[in-house]
């Protein structure tokens, strides 16, 4: 299963503990602003909605909504951006997804078009993360791509890193190991040269699930260990939940130590809940039940699963929601219970296609066939078989499509080396004949010399 990612983006109201000091700044916050006009009032306007995020949500939305509603009065669209990516980052912190997307989307809206900023290259990130939550890969592609650009034409060294690392992400998710390997490698060179031992680590633990992938569990397991005491030095309870959730499933599905599975996903759980992070906690469950149900203990598994998917659907989560559809859906194929398991994995079928998340639907839709064969639902089942081979179809017209570019590669290559052959010959010959009139030059240059010599040695004679 596909586990979640470190992703490396600016969180910045990821969690809010208030303790009296940050309410004494709210109260300092609303004095400040009652004496403040114009493009300072919605400066402070909107720094108050972020420290609310954690006392009232409502409180935090309503006032980041004036302050976008006083920005547009003013006409300044830099100060307009900010506030609608402000109010953006409350709604995803809110894990409210489509609102989060729609407010930086007319932040990005406002931006592009101008001289290249670091608000355009924040709202891009935080567009990026929003579409990974909900599952666009190939828009979230398309975003961080653009992302990297803009961080590229402002020399923003760590936000490359940043952007890189996302980019694997999505490789990863897309089932191009070979490609997520290679950017999260670089990602991490980046990070290493910036001297952020912290970031190298979330690359590492990014890295092992590649490993686990390709069920070289020992080197994931390594690189875990050697992660973990990173993680814990700098109190980084938020990776520390990833790796412990990625040792979990190193030990249920490589060394097979189900104990130790148990273990560290507990030790996730715990990990995930002091930093709320909602995401972590359901992979966890979904990778417990796993575990359960390896040990027959069915009853609790379900339960797990129905409190992943209940939670995925309620946030918006697609992963979890399809990861949760197609283990209950294969639970209930391996119970016999085929009229079931039809119905969860044809949702999942269905939220994977709506999101063009083909990687999942190729995965899923073999069970859904075997399912609608057990019941004789023949026309179902034929309907499924050729959307299969529909899909099939179009992945090897576009392998053919592929390897007739690379024939016709191959054959430019010949072509130029069958040139740089006619070339190196043609040189050669040049060379011949250079050494050939070097040499000519040379002998006529050594007679001349000799015949001056001796018409010398003749004068020289004649006045004796």
């Amino acid at each position: 299963m596909k586990r979640l990612i470190n992703i490396l983006v600016f969180a910045l109201l990821a969690s809010f503990s208030f303790a009296q000091e940050e309410m004494q700044v709210i109260d300092s916050l609303q004095n400040v602003m009652a004496k403040q006009e114009g493009v300072k009032r919605v400066e402070t306007m909107a720094e108050l909605a972020r420290f609310m995020f954690s006392v009232s949500f409502d409180d935090c939305i309503s006032i980041g909504e004036t302050a976008v509603a006083e920005a547009e009065k003013l006409g300044d669209d830099d100060l307009l951006s900010w506030t609608y990516w402000m109010l953006g980052t409350s709604f995803m912190n809110h894990y409210d997804f489509d609102l989060a997307l729609e407010h930086f989307d007319k932040a990005i809206e406002l931006l592009e078009g101008k001289e290249e900023s670091e608000w355009l290259m924040y709202a891009l990130d935080y567009k990026g993360r929003v579409e990974l939550l909900m599952g666009d890969l190939d828009e979230a592609l398309a975003t961080y791509l653009r992302d990297l650009e803009v961080s590229q034409h402002l020399g923003d060294e760590p936000n490359c890193a940043d952007v890189t690392n996302n980019l694997a992400y999505i490789y990863f998710h897309q089932d191009e190991l070979e490609k997520a390997l290679e950017s999260f490698s670089l990602a991490r060179q980046k990070f290493e040269y910036l001297g952020d031992t912290l970031s190298v680590a979330q690359c590492d633990n990014n890295i092992s699930n590649i490993y686990v992938q390709w069920q070289q569990f020992d080197k994931a397991k390594s690189i875990l260990q050697e992660a973990i005491p990173v993680f814990k030095r700098f109190d980084d309870e938020s990776s520390l939940a990833h790796a412990y959730q990625n040792l979990g499933t190193v030990y249920a599905t490589g060394l097979v130590n189900y104990d130790s599975a148990l273990f560290y996903l507990q030790k996730s759980v715990a990990c995930a809940e002091n930093v709320d992070d909602e995401i972590v906690l359901i992979e966890d469950e979904i990778e417990t039940a796993n575990v359960l149900m390896k040990l027959g203990r069915e009853n609790d598994a379900m339960s797990l699963y129905q409190s992943a998917l209940h939670s995925s659907e309620t946030m918006g989560y697609l992963n979890g929601t399809m990861e949760s559809y197609w283990m209950l859906g294969i639970h209930y194929n391996e119970k016999g219970d085929f009229t079931t398991s039809a119905v969860y994995l044809k949702r999942c079928v269905e939220i994977a296609e709506e999101n063009g998340n083909q990687v999942f639907v190729n995965s899923v839709r073999p069970y859904l066939i075997a399912d609608y064969a057990h019941l004789g639902h023949f026309a179902e089942m034929k309907e499924q078989l050729d959307l299969f081979q529909e899909n099939y179809a179009s992945v090897f017209n576009e392998s053919n499509a592929l390897s007739e570019k690379l024939a016709d590669l191959q054959d430019d290559a010949e072509s130029l080396f069958a040139m740089y052959e006619s070339q190196n010959e043609e040189i050669e010959t040049l060379q011949s004949q250079r050494n050939s009139y070097r040499l000519a030059f040379f002998g006529l240059l050594g007679i001349a010399l000799f015949s001056l010599a001796i018409l010398v040695v003749c004068k020289i004679v004649r006045k004796k």
